[in-house]
């Protein structure tokens, strides 16, 4: 899969999850369509997100604008994220609520796009949607909004 001009808002969870860059989404057949999309095409722990319903019942988009974030839940999944792929989803949730959505994404785009062909590179197992080559993200600036 090519990267998009642009990656849809509504790929963003309300985790503060990129679900663009997710091994779901980059299936071949019956990509996931993010947190905000289908539930037939997502795995069973996104159907069943305790994040997501959690958000929801307090009436937010994003857990950064809960009084309580960064909460229990978040801080165990953002614990897994750092330990697993090396990405805290606290600090990322923390920059896209500084800098908002539109600037979070055009950086997410720099930092996952595969440099050799322009695929998207898997937060999950960091190969590319396209090429198949493993490679690192680069990492753009996030202090400009």
């Amino acid at each position: 899969m090519e990267m998009d001009k642009e990656i849809p808002e509504n790929m963003l969870a309300a985790c503060g999850m990129n679900c663009y860059v997710c091994y779901v989404h980059l299936k071949k057949n019956k990509p996931c369509m993010g947190c905000h999309g289908r539930d037939d095409s997502k795995p069973n722990h996104c159907r069943e997100c305790k994040i997501k319903d959690c958000a929801v019942s307090h009436g937010v988009d994003f857990c950064f604008d809960c009084p309580s974030f960064p909460c229990v839940i978040i801080k165990r999944l953002d614990r897994s994220y750092r330990q697993r792929y090396q990405v805290s989803l606290i600090d990322g949730a923390v920059l896209l609520k500084s800098i908002g959505a539109k600037q979070y994404l055009l950086n997410e785009k720099a930092k996952w796009s595969c440099a050799d062909c322009g695929g998207i590179v898997s937060l999950h197992d960091r190969v590319c949607s396209e090429c198949g080559k493993a490679v690192r993200p680069s990492t753009p600036p996030t202090d400009e909004p």
